[in-house]
């Protein structure tokens, strides 16, 4: 395949000019699930299909050894990305012994991502109490492995407080127009209209929930903003 020596394809995979072949497919993996179009927000899909298409572009000259070689005699010192959005390669200092430590604990800083901005007040406020309450105990749990033990169980408290206070978010949905117009139902028309209700408040949550999911986002990727 033809060689654009001006694509500076280990950048763009996020990994360093000397990462081994398994490091290099892992980092596509990963950047292949952060920015499939399928998962790209509201108004963003063109800009995921162009990053997508430098990712395959990048995977394709470094997963061959030979293109690899051909690409390396042939980039210079100088190649820059163009694109804002692409992941920062770690800097290599020299006689660094560890280039490929950095880069894959670069590539897990931040392997999931939930975001809560579109959903409503209400909804981002409980799903930010449970992500809180996650944080807290995340921390306490790491006490007992010292601050190395800390801060990461921190940050895996929060993440999973935060899906829980989205499972919450859409229990609430669902249970909330269920148990609303059941009891209206049973109010007007005894146990046939309560079972009445019950059926229109599920479907109404349902839909109501749909919505909610949709506008949360919840993705997994190798590298942090």
């Amino acid at each position: 395949m033809p060689i654009d020596p001006k694509l500076d394809a280990y950048r763009e995979l996020g990994v360093s000019p000397n990462a081994s072949a398994e490091a290099i497919r892992q980092a596509y993996l990963a950047l292949a699930r952060r920015y499939h179009p399928d998962r790209a927000p509201a108004g963003r899909a063109a800009e995921y299909e162009e990053r997508m298409k430098r990712i395959n572009t990048a995977y394709a000259l470094l997963r061959d050894p030979e293109s690899r070689q051909q690409y390396d005699r042939l980039r210079t010192p100088q190649t820059t990305l163009t694109n804002s959005h692409a992941p920062t390669a770690p800097r290599v200092q020299p006689n660094d012994p560890y280039p490929e430590m950095r880069a894959g604990y670069q590539r897990r800083v931040s392997r999931v991502q939930a975001s809560t901005r579109a959903l409503p007040a209400w909804a981002q406020a409980l799903s930010g109490l449970f992500a809180g309450l996650g944080l807290v105990a995340g921390f306490l749990l790491g006490l007992p492995f010292g601050i190395i033990g800390c801060i990461p169980g921190a940050m895996v408290g929060m993440v999973v407080g935060m899906l829980v206070g989205l499972w919450a978010v859409y229990l609430l949905a669902l249970g909330l127009p269920t148990a609303l117009l059941g009891w209206l139902g049973l109010l007007l028309a005894d146990a046939p209209g309560m079972w009445v209700g019950v059926g229109l408040g599920l479907v109404l949550g349902i839909l109501w929930a749909r919505r909610l999911w949709r506008r949360a986002r919840i993705t997994a990727s190798y590298h942090s903003r």
